[in-house]
């Protein structure tokens, strides 16, 4: 037989991981209520907690066009350029019962014609009760899609627990409780033949334990608990200027969790008090703590969602383009009414932090002018929020891509400054940053400067832990000009 070739040239090529990706910073989280308006078998089970969309036809899908989360979705789906990524989350504000959800691939003419070879058990628990059936046997569906499956599967399950329902909502099959409240349990069946064909099985399914009543906080910390992704966040008009109630429930602690969540909350107010000097009303209570998470937006229409709005024309940025940053001052939002304020009441709004769609001489309106409640600018904020991940991201992929490793000496620290840099660059590119001077007069020429402990003052403590503490930064935003003032000087 021949010799190979590789007695002589011998090569071996390894595939270097691809590097984690910077997050998407164009996510509105819409928060509604339970009892608003889903499509019946649409609503979403505590077992998911939260759904995306992409447009709203997908939207359309699941809700009805009455309901407060297609209003929201219309105002942010008109945005030009036109954003796509809508979260809804939902509050249960009624006890719950336990839910298994899970559904496999197998078409109901499959599921009723199967005899799974005699491996047909399920065995489960529900409230309690051991739930166990040998040679599963749904042939004696009534109808022959899915809905009959479910029905067949409730009929046997009911037997044992009285009040037990199974549904299919189009996607999969859903066995929920007969009782609701934290009492309310349910374990996933083993797998089995049956089970996994059905998408019960405890690695196909997802459990849900039956929850008390929760507050808009509760839900929004469960969400968060659960990994569920999103940026902005946009409530119920139910929760709007809700002040003096039970802990969990006001505007002011849905502002405060967003706060420490770091998501973007974009708040609209109908109290006509905010038009006035006084401060008893919401603008004025989050300025007060100069919360920089929080937008509020006001409109006299109680009905509208101009704050998704707002955060969809923010959501088209990308951050990875050339001066592609912007500010929400004397943005269009469509679909929203403008609002035909006196002199001093828009001085009065502004005062308290507060932006709103208005109307500007007699043809053009448009908003104005995104303060967060700090007194910093939506974009700022939104902008932070980004280079923060940017930065992680690049950082992250330098230990994780590399084949071999980041070496604690001083040439490693060196290449973690680079990477800095460069994440940097990056917020300059996009007009984030730029060249301007520092609170102590120092000009920055590039917007940033990048600083570093070297490997002699670095402890030996943090080497031997390998840990590096010694990069930081500073930079320059480059900011917007909202307001132009001329003085000049003419003569005959």
């Amino acid at each position: 037989m021949a010799i190979e070739i590789t007695e002589f040239a011998n090569v071996s090529i390894s595939v270097s991981p691809v590097g984690v990706g910077a997050g998407n910073f164009g996510i509105l989280g819409f928060l509604t209520s339970d009892s608003d308006l889903n499509i019946a078998g649409k609503g979403i089970l505590p077992a998911e907690r939260a759904r995306s969309y992409t447009s709203l036809a997908s939207v359309g899908g699941d809700w009805q066009a009455s309901s407060e989360v297609y209003k929201a979705a219309t105002a942010f789906f008109s945005q030009t350029p036109t954003p796509t990524d809508f979260l809804v989350k939902v509050c249960y504000e009624t006890a719950q019962p336990s839910t298994l959800v899970g559904g496999g691939s197998d078409t109901a003419a499959e599921l009723i014609a199967a005899t799974w070879n005699g491996s047909g058990e399920l065995s489960m628990n529900i409230e309690g009760v051991d739930v166990v059936i040998t040679d599963l046997d749904v042939s004696g569906a009534a109808t022959s899609d899915y809905a009959g499956v479910a029905g067949e599967l409730e009929a046997i399950i009911s037997a044992i627990v009285v009040g037990t329902t199974v549904t299919h909502n189009g996607y999969q099959f859903v066995v929920t409780a007969p009782t609701s409240g934290v009492s309310s349990t349910m374990t996933a069946p083993a797998s089995t033949e049956a089970t996994v064909a059905l998408g019960l099985a405890v690695q196909l399914a997802s459990v849900s334990p039956g929850i008390a009543v929760e507050t808009p906080v509760d839900a929004l910390a469960a969400t968060l608990a659960k990994g569920i992704v999103d940026v902005g966040l946009v409530t119920n008009k139910k929760w709007r200027d809700v002040v003096g109630v039970a802990t969990g429930s006001s505007t002011t602690d849905i502002a405060m969790w967003a706060e420490g969540a770091k998501r973007i909350f974009c708040n609209t107010t109908n109290d006509l008090t905010t038009l006035t000097s006084g401060t008893s009303h919401i603008a004025a209570d989050l300025k007060s703590r100069a919360l920089r998470f929080s937008l509020t937006t006001f409109s006299k229409d109680a009905t509208a969602y101009p704050s998704a709005s707002v955060f969809g024309r923010a959501a088209s940025v990308n951050f990875s383009a050339i001066g592609s940053t912007i500010t929400l001052n004397l943005k269009q939002m469509p679909g929203i009414a403008a609002e035909n304020l006196t002199p001093s009441e828009f001085a009065s709004m502004k005062s308290h932090f507060c932006s709103a769609v208005v109307q500007i001489g007699s043809s053009v309106s448009a908003y104005t002018d995104s303060r967060m409640a700090s007194g910093s600018w939506l974009d700022t904020t939104h902008g932070i929020l980004w280079l923060e991940n940017r930065c992680e991201a690049d950082m992250f992929n330098l230990l994780y891509v590399s084949g071999t490793k980041l070496p604690y000496t001083q040439v490693g620290i060196n290449t973690a400054a680079a990477t800095l840099e460069r994440s940097l660059q990056a917020a300059v590119r996009n007009g984030l940053a730029g060249p301007g001077t520092l609170a102590d007069g120092t000009y920055l020429s590039e917007g940033f400067i990048v600083e570093s402990v070297s490997l002699a003052n670095t402890p030996v403590s943090d080497k031997g832990n390998r840990m590096y503490k010694g990069l930081s930064f500073k930079m320059v935003g480059a900011g917007a000009m909202h307001e132009v003032e001329v003085s000049g000087q003419f003569s005959e």
